[in-house]
């Protein structure tokens, strides 16, 4: 028994490859579009990490009735990300430790300690001391004013906070604000 080949239908090879040369032009083509997308989907989610992390320290401050501080440790910008960090922690004097120095010492409980991701840098914070940090007191009330700067290859978060306690967070394409 014989089976009659001429009346299937299928792709030549030459077919096959043109195919697979558009598809590998239009992945090339897409590639950085969508890598860009995955890097700034990553800072945002930083920003908005750092952004909860804010809003969580003014109410552990009122919960606990005592200070809770935020203290960013900025660094330089790197394409790579990765660099920079922040804490947040009970400033109550545990242990041997002075309440309301800012300075995690003693027994004092960390809250939060996080690292930036990769193609993240927290670059800049406008808070005052070493470390630059800022406070909630037992009322929610920041003890200092500033802002903390997010950024990677192509846009700029930051994190500010106001005088009444309120976080906001703001994105800039150019890093002017």
């Amino acid at each position: 028994m014989t089976l009659a080949l001429n009346n299937k239908k299928a792709f030549s090879l030459l077919e096959l490859l043109f195919v697979i040369l558009i598809l590998g032009i239009l992945t090339g083509i897409g590639m950085p579009s969508f890598i860009d997308a995955i890097d700034n989907h990553r800072l945002k989610g930083s920003a908005r990490n750092l952004f909860s992390v804010f809003k969580k320290a003014r109410l552990e401050a009122i919960r606990r009735n005592t200070n809770v501080v935020i203290s960013i440790i900025p660094a330089g910008y790197s394409p790579g990300g990765m660099v920079g960090s922040y804490q947040v922690f009970v400033d109550d004097g545990a242990g041997s430790g002075t309440a309301g120095n800012f300075i995690l010492d003693g027994a004092e409980q960390v809250l939060v300690l996080a690292n930036m991701p990769a193609k993240v840098s927290l670059i800049s914070s406008t808070f005052t001391g070493t470390p630059k940090s800022t406070a909630f007191n037992s009322r929610g009330l920041p003890i200092k004013l500033g802002d903390v700067r997010l950024r990677n290859s192509t846009r700029w978060y930051r994190v500010s906070l106001s005088i009444a306690g309120n976080v906001n967070m703001a994105v800039s394409e150019d890093g002017a604000w």
